[in-house]
């Protein structure tokens, strides 16, 4: 019941006629003032017989540029279902997860807890053209032209080669919908190929007719860069 449920919400919210990809985003965002200790406490629950029913990828990330945000770090964790998403949520609850949160509450505090409906993926999701991620943070008025125009520019952009690992647009389902109601994101190698993409991006024909077209739609109200750190294949 609940899978119908979500999947009923996410249709009535979103469905709007353009290119859905399947499954859920949930991140966590974190202010943490010792990494080396919080990745060897990952490192140690990934390894143990928790981390391997996961039933999700999970990657350990670190915000090199996130503007105003008190957050350093964070947990991204992809879903393939709603199933997925529904057992890997109930794994938190489990004592081996409670053991992991007591070891680490020292250094950490949390700032963000969402979870995402994936709308739009595409390009390269091989991990080596993934370790850096431009995420554009934003509001929307207007979800089916958004996506829309997103999917063009997206689609643009793969062609002539400005985007070297994977795009996509998440809508918020979950989380501070006074913040932001959706992101979207594109992934690179390293933070050089991600800068070169992010200015032949910046001066290309179909960007600037994008932005004609979602003029007056989308509020940006935050561009951070992410890079991954340690990621855990499911």
């Amino acid at each position: 019941m609940k899978k119908y449920i979500l999947s009923f919400l996410v249709a009535t919210l979103f469905l709007s006629g353009s290119a859905f990809a399947d499954g859920y985003i949930a991140t966590y965002s974190m202010k943490v003032s010792n990494p080396q200790a919080y990745a060897k406490e990952m490192d140690d629950l990934m390894a143990s017989d928790w981390g391997k029913n996961f039933p999700a990828d999970m990657s350990f990330v670190h915000y090199a540029f996130n503007g105003y945000d008190d957050a350093t770090h964070g947990v991204i964790v992809n879903y393939a279902s709603e199933e997925d998403m529904s057992n890997g949520t109930s794994l938190f609850y489990q004592p081996a997860f409670g053991e992991f949160l007591g070891k680490t509450a020292a250094y950490t505090q949390n700032v963000e807890q969402s979870l995402h409906a994936k709308l739009v993926s595409g390009g390269n999701s091989a991990p080596e053209m993934n370790n850096v991620y431009t995420m554009y943070r934003m509001k929307v008025k207007n979800p089916k032209a958004y996506a829309k125009a997103y999917s063009v520019v997206a689609k643009a952009q793969e062609e002539s080669g400005n985007l070297q690992g994977a795009y996509g647009l998440r809508a918020q389902i979950a989380g501070n919908n006074n913040y932001y109601t959706h992101y979207a994101f594109t992934g690179a190698s390293d933070l050089q190929s991600a800068m070169e993409g992010m200015s032949a991006l910046n001066s290309s024909d179909s960007f600037k007719k994008f932005n004609i077209k979602v003029a007056g739609n989308r509020e940006l109200v935050q561009t951070s860069m992410i890079v991954v750190l340690k990621a855990y294949v499911k």
